[in-house]
């Protein structure tokens, strides 16, 4: 929308995927930091995520569905990690993310009267609430999140896209 009316902002979409599996028992969340997947409760049982593709991908013309490969990985880390259970996929997808230069949201008026919340490295969902928020406050004349600040960028930046979500 932004590039239709002539505005750049420094922000890449990156496929990330998931899966739902049928499971017996509840779980707890969890987030596997080693593996770089995460699994939580879902209503067919589990539902299981592998974070970021380290590639910009095409709005456009992106996959939608999810790779044989990251099934079979997901699979095999489930199993691993709730033992004694055969992880049996319903259905698997690719949706997209998208990345900033400095993995940090833009987040505020980006020109006059044109407001920003973008770029949450997959981390969005957990965020609405706050973003929302934090928009509203913004565009009723408050302040956002300095460090958020959409102009922080030039628009032009080049990036590699990287995991949001980093264990240093």
């Amino acid at each position: 929308v932004l590039a239709d009316a002539g505005v750049t902002v420094p922000v890449k979409a990156y496929r990330a995927q998931a899966l739902t599996a049928a499971f017996p028992d509840a779980i707890p969340t969890f987030y596997d930091a080693t593996e770089g997947y995460y699994a939580r409760p879902h209503p067919e049982g589990v539902l299981a995520g592998d974070g970021t593709e380290e590639a910009e991908a095409d709005p456009e013309s992106y996959d939608e569905r999810g790779d044989d490969w990251f099934v079979a990985a997901t699979r095999e880390r489930l199993a691993d990690r709730l033992v004694d259970w055969e992880p049996d996929v319903r259905r698997a997808w690719a949706g997209l993310c998208t990345a900033t230069p400095d993995r940090d949201p833009l987040l505020g008026e980006l020109a006059d009267g044109l407001y920003v919340a973008a770029g949450w490295q997959g981390h969005g969902f957990m965020r609405a609430p706050a973003t929302g928020e934090a928009i509203a406050d913004a565009v009723l004349g408050g302040e956002t999140v300095p460090a958020f600040d959409p102009t922080r960028f030039d628009g032009d930046e080049v990036f590699d896209v990287t995991e949001g979500m980093t264990v240093e």
